[in-house]
């Protein structure tokens, strides 16, 4: 009960490869439990785990509610302009998006789970990144890899993660947005790596920086 974003980028919207096309029969079912009883139904309560508010198929009598961007009143879901009311719903929101990294799996890390130095990557920099991160193990460098699928939340072990190496080094093709949120969510001195030119990462420019910063 959450919008969800999608990010890309070109490379990864102009590309091509093969993909294998999912069997739907494997697909786990999304269900969605509709309210339907007039005397206990309250739109703004929440699921004490979750925070997310009940759904009412629209036109439903005796579950008619208010909808649109105004701010609502706790449980009952009256516009309201208490500011008291406001902060404790922009504080459910906010903890809410933050319970999803509930459902986000173990973050795998490619090589060693600790070590001298992380390279973090999203996006269509996977592949440049794995092969540099590659040919730097078979050369015995102490550097390993994480690609993130999920942004906001991070990944609930994300932290645990990246304290275990001495530098964490972030490529990105931007002007280092993900570089700013990790240092800011877990206080490390990430060093990103910024190309935008236009033009996606070469290996050997990830893997020069690989060198560099292992010594």
């Amino acid at each position: 009960m959450t919008p969800v974003m999608l990010l890309s980028d070109g490379y990864i919207g102009n590309g091509a490869e093969p993909w294998r096309i999912p069997d739907l029969d494997e697909l786990p079912p999304i269900e969605v439990k509709f309210a339907d009883d007039p005397e206990t139904f309250a739109p703004y309560a929440r699921d004490p785990e979750t925070l997310a508010r009940p759904w009412a198929v629209p036109g439903t009598p005796g579950l008619e509610h208010r909808v649109g961007g105004l701010e609502k009143e706790d449980v009952t879901g009256n516009i309201s302009y208490d500011p008291v009311n406001h902060e404790k719903m922009v504080e459910y929101r906010r903890r809410k998006v933050e319970g999803i990294a509930r459902e986000i799996p173990p973050t795998q890390v490619f090589g060693e789970p600790e070590g001298e130095l992380l390279v973090i990557g999203w996006g269509s920099t996977y592949g440049a990144i794995r092969t540099a991160v590659e040919d730097c193990q078979a050369d015995g460098l102490s550097v390993s890899w994480v690609h993130l699928r999920w942004l906001n939340p991070f990944p609930s072990d994300l932290g645990e993660i990246i304290r275990r190496f001495r530098k964490v080094l972030i490529p990105e093709l931007n002007s280092g947005q993900l570089a700013t949120f990790i240092r800011a969510k877990y206080l490390v001195d990430a060093i990103p790596f910024s190309k935008v030119q236009g033009l996606p990462f070469w290996t050997h420019e990830i893997e020069g920086k690989i060198r560099e910063l292992i010594g």
